[in-house]
């Protein structure tokens, strides 16, 4: 980088004079009015081609001092293979890889590989005439390895100007699986992760371009404009020490003074997701999750540790109908997490009040909540209820069960064909579940279909027909 250092916020300096300035691209701001020499960038399968074109503008450099160095200008990027069917993922990488040309690039490895030789005959050359003067050999041996390494440098010196030549304004592409590390990682890894059929297998590990048809999604209306990604305030972040844990100060769009609303799903792992309406829209704003063996006790302290600065503890709970089951007996699954919440693991009171929303809630079938969700991700219901946006940093799982969940067509009671959410994700090893299984897109299901909102969408031509959730 050519730039006067006047502070060193987000700047790493080293001995040679070379400055680093790291900024993120949801702070675009940072690099704002800099003049850089190179750019590095990671994982840009989430760089929005607009923010890389933009940061490119930053990369000029100072062409009088840096113009013959071979990485004036440069730009050097990594990131795993992009997968377009996830939303904000951008393929936009393919269109450099297609402006390689692969007869430059063959012409560059054989002069850097030259270059190289040389470089080694000439650390060869004087490892040897400092082992003579160290010796104090003969004055004539020590003229004829001090000339060889003469004409080594010489040769090294031309070779150079050849690697530069042929080193700038080259663009070399390369897409790799992660089998390069075989010899570090075994066959077993590679094994078990076929066995397994993790997520990702294919394009993570083996670096296969993903294709993914629209009629296999759950969610064939999911967009990027279903999703934010400005959800941070960062102005909470940067009051806070480096470490501090993450509380709900820093959702810029939760209003601390309203009531916080929340879906749930119970089962191997216990979902929930929060979100609050604002006249014509509702944002969903962040989801908690615990795993098997944890309980609805570590649920409700992550809730509680979380949301502790929020003002008004009111909490609107819609929840899965089988949470209801053994009320009587006050010990169905809603009554155990609205307790765990209003009263901490030592029975004190927390200040929150759980409202439990699910009481005599029906059945929400599979094909209903397929379209109902069309619907609302395509915009259809903007006018007669919301648009409904999802924080895409943190619904992270939320965000990658949506894209993933795909369909199955199954006959119900009257021998019909009907739309069912693929749950085989629901019986993974535990780890997985939160990547694989439907439970958080099932939370929001419950946030969501509410009778008064299905009762308003069935009247703008939805119908929810009675068929086997």
């Amino acid at each position: 980088m050519y730039n006067v250092v006047s502070h060193f916020k987000h700047t790493m300096t080293f001995y040679n004079g070379v400055t680093v300035t790291f900024f993120s691209l949801d702070r675009p701001s940072i690099g704002a009015g800099r003049s850089f020499v190179a750019i590095f960038g990671d994982e840009i399968k989430y760089w929005k081609e607009e923010n890389f074109t933009n940061i490119l503008k930053t990369v000029r450099g100072y062409y009088a001092r840096y113009g013959n160095n071979p990485w004036y200008r440069a730009r050097t990027f990594t990131t795993d293979l992009p997968n377009p069917n996830h939303i904000g993922e951008y393929d936009w990488c393919y269109k450099i890889v297609n402006t390689m040309d692969r007869e430059r690039v063959k012409l560059l490895i054989k002069v850097s590989l030259v270059y190289n030789d040389v470089r080694a005959q000439y650390a060869v050359q004087l490892q040897q005439l400092r082992k003579l003067e160290a010796l104090n050999a003969s004055s004539a041996d020590i003229a004829r390895v001090r000339k060889k390494l003469t004409d080594a440098e010489r040769l090294m010196i031309r070779w150079h100007e050849r690697w530069v030549k042929a080193r700038q304004r080259v663009t070399m592409a390369m897409i790799s699986s992660s089998f390069v590390n075989i010899d570090v990682l075994g066959t077993e890894f590679f094994e078990d992760e076929q066995a397994e059929s993790l997520e990702g297998f294919a394009t993570n590990i083996l670096s296969i371009r993903p294709r993914l048809a629209a009629n296999q999604k759950f969610y064939p209306t999911l967009t990027a404009d279903n999703f934010f990604a400005d959800g941070y305030d960062n102005s909470a972040i940067d009051r806070n020490e480096y470490g501090w844990l993450e509380d709900c100060s820093v959702l810029k769009y939760l209003d601390k003074n309203q009531i916080i609303e929340g879906g749930m799903d119970a089962g191997n792992m216990l979902s929930m997701v929060f979100g609050q309406r604002n006249g014509r829209e509702y944002r969903l704003l962040k989801e908690i999750f615990t795993i098997s063996p944890q309980t609805e006790r570590d649920l409700a302290d992550k809730f509680l540790a979380y949301f502790k600065p929020h003002r008004l503890k009111v909490l609107r709970l819609y929840y899965d109908r089988a949470m209801n089951s053994y009320q009587k007996q006050r010990a169905d699954m809603a009554t155990k997490i609205k307790q765990a919440i209003e009263r901490d693991a030592d029975g004190k009171s927390t200040g929150w009040r759980v409202i439990l929303m699910s009481r005599g809630q029906g059945d929400i079938y599979s094909d209903v909540e397929y379209r109902f969700f069309i619907a609302l991700l395509a915009g259809q219901l903007r006018d007669r209820l919301f648009s409904f946006i999802i924080d895409r940093h943190n619904c992270e799982f939320t965000k990658v069960e949506m894209e993933n969940c795909a369909t199955k067509v199954s006959k119900d009671r009257f021998n019909r064909d009907v739309i069912r959410k693929e749950k085989k994700g629901d019986k993974l090893p535990f780890d997985r579940l939160p990547r694989e299984s439907s439970n958080l897109t099932d939370a929001v299901k419950y946030l969501l279909m509410r009778p008064e909102w299905i009762a308003v969408w069935s009247k703008s031509g939805g119908i929810a027909s009675p068929s086997p959730r």
